[in-house]
């Protein structure tokens, strides 16, 4: 009999089939080493988000709509059209992984995107982007071409990712405030209806996220630890009112998503559609770090909870 404890486990996840009893099986032990216990239903009385998310990401069964906005290739148009108002940026290039069997090639089809403006990442997959400005040699790929070469849904066993084209797509950068990347605003929808936002500001510096309630935008929690930083501030209430608008619209078909928006300088961008935020291991922000389960994510957790009870 094979032993699925240890380091046997790993070798046993990659060849497992597809299916919800294994994947159960195998991202079930991450959840257990995150949160000391194994998933519960999503309809047990105790059951988190967390639970919820390992539900719904153990799952094969997922729709075409759901899969077109999990693919960023085929995602900003559905987005678009579901939000017109939203901004999208360019798409420059998409280059299919099949033949792409090295780095060293990878390299030479980014060569006409290296030293621009422009960003690179895979088109199936969580994780892994690369600002082509700050390429000097293949290596500074290898990341992201390890990543864009394989099926994301075996690293988690998050199927909604299962069977996507392997590909990497080249886009324009989102135009920002400042020198640093716009701040990504992510909000947290049950039934169609943006209930927190967490904002992510300078994310490739000294990074700082909060999570505020909607739609007044206070913090979610008072007594999280954080203190707002010197060189951040809300958006206008204008602003603020037409993000959460178009989060409300692009979450409409779903009983769960996060919806992420950036900042831009001349509009609200599409960020992306997430279903599975940090592949059912994530924890709210809060001073007390993400290595374990908080009064901040107790929060968090129950006000998506009672909702998404309430509702369904």
């Amino acid at each position: 009999m094979t032993d699925l404890s240890g380091d046997d486990r790993n070798g046993f996840a990659r060849p497992a089939p597809m299916e919800r009893g294994f994947n159960h099986l195998i991202a079930g032990g991450h959840f257990e080493r995150k949160f000391g216990r194994w998933p519960l239903p999503p309809n047990d009385a105790a059951a988190t988000i967390n639970d919820l998310i390992f539900a719904r990401m153990i799952n094969p069964n997922w729709s075409a709509l759901q899969r077109t906005f999990v693919d960023k290739g085929t995602a900003k148009a559905m987005a678009t059209r579901s939000c017109p108002a939203l901004r999208v940026p360019e798409t420059l290039a998409v280059i299919p992984m099949a033949g792409v069997r090295s780095v060293d090639r990878l390299h030479e089809l980014l060569r006409p995107f290296i030293g621009t403006p422009a960003i690179a990442k895979p088109t199936h997959a969580s994780g892994s982007p690369v600002f082509l400005r700050n390429v000097t040699s293949p290596a500074d790929l290898a990341a992201m071409h390890q990543l864009a070469s394989i099926d994301y849904a075996l690293v988690m066993r998050e199927m909604q990712y299962w069977n996507l084209p392997r590909q990497i797509i080249v886009e324009t950068l989102v135009p920002a405030h400042n020198s640093a990347p716009p701040d990504d605003y992510k909000f947290h929808c049950i039934h169609g209806e943006p209930l927190l936002c967490q904002v992510d500001h300078a994310r490739f510096g000294t990074a700082w996220s909060r999570l505020f309630q909607v739609p007044g935008f206070e913090p979610m929690d008072a007594d999280d630890g954080f203190t707002t930083p010197e060189d951040y501030c809300l958006p206008d209430a204008g602003r603020l009112a037409e993000m959460t608008a178009a989060a409300r619209a692009l979450a409409a078909p779903f009983d769960f998503v996060r919806v992420d928006l950036y900042n831009g300088a001349d509009g609200i961008y599409f960020g992306e559609l997430t279903f599975t935020p940090a592949a059912s291991l994530g924890i709210a922000p809060s001073s007390a770090g993400c290595h374990r389960e908080t009064p901040t994510h107790r929060e968090y957790s129950r006000t998506l909870m009672r909702a998404f009870r309430r509702e369904g």
